[in-house]
């Protein structure tokens, strides 16, 4: 690899990953994928689940299908999806990536091959089993297509490579010609293309997703809140109104993509053509109303670990968009048809204060239905199942920490991401081990927490069986990762059953 620059991200990722002991290619491939995907799903991201390279990969690198703002790894997901959200609304999204500094046509028809392959009826080409199980997956969602939300799904394709990308004729003219076949099918909503990637396109996506946000907005037309006793911890927030277009340039990324990181937060992910986004779209997308737009949306709101008021503009660092993402979706799909003087409603709070923090989630996340899963991490229990792991972090080498909140151990000094347990590792872990049910792990979390809604968080005693649970999964994927395991990964819950410990008191019992 040439380029200095994107060589040491390389290795800054693998050592964060721990992938010490795979093949540098292999790791490029993950960092690729790692990279792209999280532009596309900001929670968090298990790299096993995008990876599809190595032996029938069908030049087929990365592979995410993503349902209701979520990564499917099973079929049986589709059912409790659809029924929980009452439609399917579904991303696909496939990558081909080479360490290699050029652009090969060869190659890049090869992933067309690939791709056409994927979405052909049976396959023409040898698959590995990922791909296989994938697949699938994608014929479960197009028998369910009566359930889109009237609107086929979107698909999304890139090639990576580190040298620098030119747009060669020769590659893009056979691009367009041989994606021509797959769009005539009428697979999907959008224009096909592939999203090429180089090494500085690489590089700045690698430093977005690493680093906080911070972006200035023009905010000259707002008023002060009353302040907050210091118990609450807020130090300062306002309320105005500001351009939907500057709005907009708040929530594109640098490459004019929607920044799907702000709304992490905001509980409920965009839910598509539902009848309350039918209604803004409807009001947007008419010159006539679109001016009522702030007398007639409740608005949005910001929370920033830090504001700063810069003459008539706001500097907003580390910040989150935790209500507003079904407005904010519909406004950048409907960017063109934008006014000037259209306004939206803003409010902007200052906290670093988590439980004020979820306090004001919970309560501007009201106004319809949300699934219980959303506001699961911010009941007390969680709370101080984040304190137990702090205090045994003390105790072992390699500490894990629990995250309530996302990416809230972001550049934290010596907290690698592999250290981190989500709320989702820890629903799987303890259902595999302390529920004994390692079979129902590749189910989605949100359906493990309903099905054992009973069991899963309601005794306080049992915090150590959780943090063990969790602990023993954690360390699991340390060891799977060396090659001469690596097969025995797809029974990692199996084998964490056979280490489960039911008291910590007892540590001859532990397995690790």
């Amino acid at each position: 690899m040439k380029d200095e620059i994107l060589k040491s991200f390389l290795l800054n990722f693998i050592e964060q990953h721990e992938l010490e002991e795979q093949s540098l290619d292999d790791s490029f491939e993950d960092f690729v994928n790692f990279n792209i995907i999280s532009k596309l799903y900001p929670r968090d991201i298990n790299l096993d689940n995008l990876s599809t390279g190595g032996g029938d990969d069908t030049a087929l690198d990365g592979l995410a299908i993503i349902v209701n703002g979520n990564i499917i790894t099973d079929e049986t997901e589709i059912d409790f999806l659809r029924k929980q959200n009452g439609s399917l609304n579904v991303i696909f999204a496939l990558i081909q990536s080479k360490s290699s500094p050029k652009f090969d046509g060869s190659q890049v028809g090869n992933f067309i091959s690939g791709v056409k392959n994927f979405f052909s009826p049976e396959s023409f080409l040898p698959e590995n089993d990922k791909i296989k199980s994938l697949r699938l997956i994608k014929d479960k969602i197009y028998k369910e297509s009566i359930n889109f939300d009237e609107e086929s799904p979107v698909l999304k394709l890139f090639f990576v490579s580190s040298g620098e990308w030119k747009e060669p004729k020769q590659i893009t003219g056979k691009v367009k010609m041989e994606l021509s076949e797959l769009e005539a099918k009428s697979f999907f909503k959008n224009e096909i293309k592939i999203d090429f990637y180089d090494a500085n396109k690489l590089k700045e996506t690698y430093r977005e997703i690493s680093r906080k946000i911070v972006k200035e907005i023009p905010f000259n037309n707002h008023v002060s809140l009353p302040n907050m006793p210091d118990e609450y911890n807020v130090r300062q927030a306002y309320i105005g109104n500001i351009s939907v277009l500057d709005y907009l340039s708040l929530i594109e990324d640098q490459n004019k993509n929607l920044s799907k990181d702000l709304f992490y937060d905001n509980i409920r992910d965009f839910q598509g053509d539902n009848k309350v986004n039918k209604e803004i779209r409807d009001t947007i997308i008419s010159s006539k109303n679109q001016l009522l737009l702030s007398l007639m949306n409740n608005g949005i709101t910001i929370i920033a670990k830090k504001v700063e008021k810069i003459g008539s503009k706001m500097k907003l660092t580390d910040f989150q968009i935790v209500n507003g993402c079904q407005t904010s979706h519909i406004l950048f799909a409907n960017r063109e048809n934008l006014l000037n003087d259209t306004q939206i409603v803003l409010k902007v709070i200052e906290t670093i204060d988590l439980d004020v923090t979820n306090k004001i989630i919970r309560a501007t996340n009201r106004q319809t239905e949300v699934k219980d899963e959303a506001f699961e991490s911010l009941k007390p229990f969680h709370k101080d199942l984040q304190e137990y792991y702090k205090a045994k972090s003390k105790d072992i080498t390699h500490p894990i920490f629990y995250e309530r909140r996302s990416k809230e151990y972001l550049n934290v000094p010596n907290i690698k991401s592999n250290q981190i347990i989500t709320l989702a590792s820890q629903i799987k872990a303890y259902v595999a081990t302390q529920l004994q049910q390692p079979q129902s792990t590749h189910r989605y979390f949100g359906e493990l927490l309903e099905s054992n809604s009973s069991k899963l968080f309601k005794n306080k005693n049992e915090l150590s069986n959780y943090y063990l649970s969790a602990l023993i999964i954690n360390k699991l994927d340390y060891y799977l990762k060396k090659p001469k395991l690596n097969k025995f990964k797809s029974f990692k819950y199996q084998i964490a059953l056979l280490g489960r410990v039911p008291n910590l008191n007892k540590p001859k019992r532990a397995l690790f």
